[in-house]
């Protein structure tokens, strides 16, 4: 069966920041290597071959690379850059290296795709505009978001597009207790919650207008949990992660970083997903 390919408009503008990223996702995360790629590393000749294979390790029958002590790749070096690709070129990077912050989920008759907000580019492509989120098909059709959930048979109301504001003391309170049951990242956010509950939790009448936009691309990113949870959780999901980052934007009035920090936290830990899902389930 033949899959027709969804994405964001701003997602062919996408390219990785390399040496001008501040936030460089060649460090702090396990790196994985598709098997294919790892077999050909162990057989690789040359210098190159032998220094790769002197930094990666077998664990549980998955390659990765052994990160230094400071959690970094072995081949990131301290100007920004990939040593691999300096050496070679990017067809010599593992897949998950090729990818992210790619993604693709299969709904149905669909494959959407789009970009993890861990990125600091992605961030900034999601926030280069502040109209509502519009869509391209791999044969170039446009699609307004609402024509994307109909396409995908979802019951779409006016009331499901936008995000709702007028968040509440109580309602704020409510995005934090689900927060506090997620598995911190480390210490920072452990800390920004307690910040959060100190301060002044009930929201303002003037949200920006990209609020709608950045609800609509967590809902866009939920949607693969359709098929797991009913249409109104995952609903209810983007509308509370979406009120998390207005809280933490009006702490620190740093929106992309805001964005960027939940979505590590949250879009790329599974377990953190669930958790959350299972929270909102039938309320």
């Amino acid at each position: 069966m033949s899959l027709t390919t969804i994405y964001p408009e701003f997602y062919k503008d996408f390219c990785c920041k390399a040496d001008r990223c501040q936030h460089t996702c060649c460090a702090g995360w396990e790196i994985d290597i598709d098997a294919a790629t790892a077999a050909r590393y162990r057989e690789l000749s040359g210098p190159l071959g032998e220094a790769i294979r002197q930094d990666i390790v077998e664990v549980d029958g998955i390659w990765q690379f052994r990160l230094r002590a400071d959690d970094r790749c072995p081949f990131l070096r301290e100007d920004g850059l990939c040593e691999l690709i300096r050496e070679a070129d990017e067809s010599i990077l593992c897949d998950i290296c090729t990818n992210h912050p790619r993604f693709f989920v299969t709904l149905g008759d669909y494959e959407l795709a789009g970009v993890g907000l861990s990125c600091e580019k992605s961030c900034e492509l999601l926030l280069a505009e502040e109209t509502w989120l519009h869509f391209r098909t791999e044969s170039g059709e446009r699609l307004s978001f609402q024509e994307v959930l109909q396409r995908l048979a979802l019951p779409v109301s006016d009331e499901d597009l936008g995000y709702q504001t007028g968040l509440t003391a109580d309602d704020a309170a409510f995005v934090l207790d689900c927060m506090q049951k997620t598995e911190p990242i480390d210490e920072a956010w452990t800390a920004q919650l307690a910040k959060l509950r100190a301060g002044r939790l009930a929201g303002d009448a003037d949200v920006p207008q990209c609020f709608d936009r950045i609800y609509q691309y967590i809902l866009y990113r939920a949607l693969e949990h359709v098929t797991q949870y009913d249409w109104g959780t995952v609903l209810s999901y983007a509308q509370l992660n979406t009120d998390f980052i207005y809280l933490q934007y009006r702490l620190t009035g740093q929106l992309d970083e805001s964005i960027r920090r939940w979505s590590e936290q949250i879009e790329y830990s599974t377990e953190n997903v669930r958790i959350l899902l299972e929270s909102l389930a039938g309320l």
